[in-house]
């Protein structure tokens, strides 16, 4: 089955044999920790504002289950994110890259979080906590440039660093 395609599924819908939680709105470098449980909570949401050109990784760390990360963009397009967001401490559930998630479009994206056999079978069974870190750069925002040194009429060591009085 095709990750992404879980989600079409009548099960993962709120009262559903594997219900979605909405969890909270994440910015763009927040760390939060949730637990699936199972009979209850097989699927959580997590919600995200975003621009094109921006760098998403959305990175799982957990011992207890294989983290599935799906992320919607505001046009309804689906991305399993699951092999890219194994974290490489996570305790060897999965092999962890280096590929990142590209925003394309301005608007409120998405992202899902549960596990591989919540998926597989369609109901809460998964039990465990996890770690959801959310990184985004945006590279066309560049780095405010360094002043460069002046020269001073002070004399001494540092001279050439300190400002002139006034």
């Amino acid at each position: 089955m095709d990750v992404a395609s879980w989600l079409d599924s009548p099960d993962v819908q709120p009262g559903g044999t594997l219900a979605v939680e909405t969890r909270a709105t994440l910015d763009a470098f927040d760390i939060v920790s949730g637990r699936l449980m199972a009979g209850e909570s097989g699927v959580h949401r997590y919600t995200l504002a975003g621009s094109p050109g921006v760098t998403l990784q959305a990175k799982v760390a957990t011992d207890d289950f294989d983290p599935v990360v799906v992320v919607v963009t505001p046009s309804g397009a689906r991305t399993d994110l699951s092999n890219l967001a194994r974290k490489p401490d996570a305790g060897g559930k999965g092999a962890p890259t280096n590929d990142d998630f590209v925003l394309v479009e301005s608007g409120d994206y998405v992202l899902f979080v549960s596990s591989r056999e919540n998926v597989a079978v369609g109901r809460a069974l998964t039990t465990g906590e996890y770690r959801l870190t959310l990184l985004c750069d945006d590279p066309r925002k560049a780095p405010a440039p360094v002043p460069t040194a002046t020269s001073s009429s002070r004399s001494g060591r540092f001279g050439a660093w300190e400002s002139e009085p006034r």
